[in-house]
């Protein structure tokens, strides 16, 4: 796994099944404490990346590999054969499905072109026909990170003049949803898993519910049967939507594991077991998900030096 930071629950839940090897641009991160090995490695702009990495898995021979880090995708999958060559398999989708989920105005017209219920997508030309209030945001950001709420014409001036690439959609309300979602080898859904975010502190969620919320897990189905179509997907994804007593409206796809994951593992979503049985090819055994919360507190690890 690459970009450990400090994904502790997520390393111990696949180390429920498997032997976990991390990597990271620094030696001073908390989650190599917890994984079976650990490789200090060039950031992903470095020359040296790729050839740092295919080297550990010539040596290590791990069955997967799993990034974690949005930046590393788009490099890592166009050197997805090296690694097959190995026999590591990248557990990433493939560049078409990447290129729809890493841009934000890509991913609106992907929702208007399979009918999917999301936010208005303003045309920046037409501004004299914005409703307020408006999200501004990155059409390429990440996470809570440079996002404006515009609720006149002298906050959107401002929003759009700090945001590079500026996407202006209606600001959805209702309750905000979270789906952690794996699917396997074949594109195949295996567990879809609406997390409420009860609250969120710069842009991680502390407090969250699963709600096995029929009108998000359906829209989550749906959003997945359509990026199929798109290209091969497969592996973590983490779907975002607003719900309403009427509805649910997608807003994001992000094809990794989320922060708040570690909810829908306890919940009885067993990654682990699914991944050690797609590698096996046997047939995947589905638990049941129960409704679940899980509140987040601070811990600290202590290491000499």
């Amino acid at each position: 796994m690459t970009a450990i930071g400090k994904r502790v629950e997520l390393i111990s839940h696949l180390k429920t099944q498997a032997e976990v090897i991390g990597a990271d641009c620094s030696s001073l991160n908390v989650a190599k404490n917890f994984t079976d090995g650990f490789c200090l490695i060039p950031r992903v702009s470095d020359p040296g990346y790729i050839t740092a990495l295919l080297e550990i898995c010539e040596k290590e021979k791990p069955d997967y590999l799993i990034p974690l880090l949005e930046d590393e995708f788009d490099i890592l999958a166009k050197n997805r054969e090296k690694f097959s060559a190995l026999g590591t398999n990248l557990l990433l989708s493939d560049e078409n499905v990447l290129d729809i989920c890493k841009d934000k105005i890509k991913t609106a017209a992907f929702f208007e072109k399979y009918e999917i219920p999301a936010p208005k997508t303003y045309d920046l030309k037409k501004e004299s026909e914005i409703s307020f209030p408006v999200i501004v945001k990155p059409s390429k950001g990440m996470g809570s990170a440079g996002v404006f709420e515009a609720s006149d014409d002298e906050d959107l001036k401002y929003a759009l003049k700090k945001t590079e690439e500026p996407i202006v959609q209606e600001k959805l309300t209702g309750r905000e949803f979270t789906m952690d979602v794996l699917c396997d080898n074949d594109g195949n859904v295996i567990y879809i898993v609406p997390r409420e975010r009860l609250e969120v502190k710069s842009g991680e969620v502390v407090k969250s519910r699963v709600e096995l919320n029929e009108a998000v897990i359906d829209i989550s189905k749906k959003v997945m049967e359509a990026l199929k179509k798109e290209g091969s997907i497969k592996g973590p994804f983490t779907l975002q939507c607003f719900a309403d007593d009427k509805e649910a409206r997608m807003l994001e796809i992000n094809p990794r594991f989320g922060g708040g994951v570690p909810l829908s593992f306890a919940a009885g979503a067993d990654y682990a077991k699914a991944l050690l049985e797609m590698l096996e090819g046997r047939s995947i055994t589905k638990n049941g998900i129960k409704e679940l919360t899980m509140l987040r507190y601070d811990t600290s690890f202590f290491t000499e030096g």
